[in-house]
């Protein structure tokens, strides 16, 4: 277990409103799943927080499926990109998600939704994978959950997240969290998978520390809420984070826009920045851990002197040229002092 934030590698732990983000999406899902034939699919890097809490949570078996998809900003007008389908992509889904776990089941797909139709896309080749598998029946029942707060994907034609509300307290921080891509890269299980590399016949291999890290921060966040499964979901139904937020007509995307930009960054990486510290901090006084920011700023300061080690080395001669000069003045101050006579006012002050 991490002792502080950024020990492991996270940029944050877990809080009770992160927590409460995750519950009102399994809640939503598994209100759906009537029949119990639900086969949750998180898409990509995005969703991997949530699939872990449902596998922690609610013990649903939930998959990953490392499936990027690009798209053209052409695409993106258009609408749903058609990808194509053949062997190497066949070969590709088969190896994480084989016909002995789709047979039966209804797919759904669960990812983060911004601006792009990355998810009807994978949809629409998700029916096609399950109609080369002869799975026909399957192929009528491949769902999506969009976590965005866009109408249109949210009431898209199957979609299970129609009464998804971006206005309730928790979904509006996940919306955020999942923006700012927090949590995403020490988290994820798979590297991120574009399509030429699946069409030159490569499987990512999960990344078992960064799995392992997952898990313990997940376990150590629903252990921080209670000492079992039922206490848990009591303090997480009956969050006030699952009440409507203080100004419901504020979106995440205006929220974050009121965060000023810094020097020659974008602002995807400012914003990212503002909100691993914002929440790194918070992290910190809700867990109870003692300088739990500094030691997450005091880390990534030494991963970016292993990215940039000639920048870190100039940076470190400057301070130790700066020190060196500090002592000799200090010093020579010292040497130069005289005694001071009480009787003369002036002087003594």
């Amino acid at each position: 277990m991490p002792k502080y934030v950024g020990e492991s590698g996270e940029n944050r732990l877990f809080q009770h409103k992160d927590l409460a983000g995750f519950y009102y999406v399994a809640k939503l899902l598994r209100e759906e799943d009537r029949d119990g034939d639900f086969l949750y699919v998180g898409l990509g890097r995005s969703p991997v927080v949530i699939m872990e809490f449902l596998r922690q949570a609610f013990d649903i078996d939930a998959q990953d499926l490392p499936l990027s998809i690009e798209t053209t900003k052409d695409e993106y007008a258009k609408g749903k990109r058609e990808v194509p389908y053949d062997e190497a992509m066949s070969r590709f889904i088969d190896h994480y998600l084989p016909k002995t776990l789709l047979r039966g089941r209804k797919v759904i797909l669960v990812d983060y939704v911004d601006s792009g139709y990355s998810l009807l896309s994978a949809q629409g080749l998700m029916e096609a994978h399950l109609r080369a598998m002869g799975l026909h029946e399957e192929a009528e029942h491949v769902y999506i959950a969009p976590l965005t707060n866009l109408e249109k994907f949210l009431m898209a034609e199957k979609s299970v997240m129609g009464r998804f509300r971006p206005d309730i307290s928790a979904a509006h921080r996940l919306l955020k969290v999942l923006h700012a891509t927090i949590d995403k890269e020490p988290f994820s299980r798979f590297p991120r998978t574009s399509e030429k590399s699946i069409r030159e016949g490569r499987f990512p291999q999960p990344d078992q520390q960064a799995v392992a890290r997952l898990q313990n921060v997940m376990r150590l966040a629903l252990r921080h809420l209670g000492e079992d499964r039922e206490q848990v979901e009591l303090a997480l139904r009956t969050s006030k984070f699952l009440e409507q937020k203080r100004r419901p007509g504020r979106t995440f995307q205006q929220a974050i826009k009121d965060i000023p930009p810094r020097g020659q960054l974008t602002q995807s990486v400012v914003v990212k920045e503002h909100l691993n510290e914002k929440y790194s901090r918070l992290s910190a006084e809700e867990y109870g851990i003692p300088n739990g920011w500094l030691a997450y700023k005091f880390r990534r300061g030494m991963a970016s002197a292993k990215r940039h080690p000639y920048v870190a080395t100039g940076v470190g001669v400057s301070f130790a040229i700066l020190a060196i000069f500090f002592i000799y003045m200090l010093v020579k101050a010292l040497m130069s002092m005289q005694a001071v006579d009480p009787s003369n006012r002036v002087q003594e002050l």
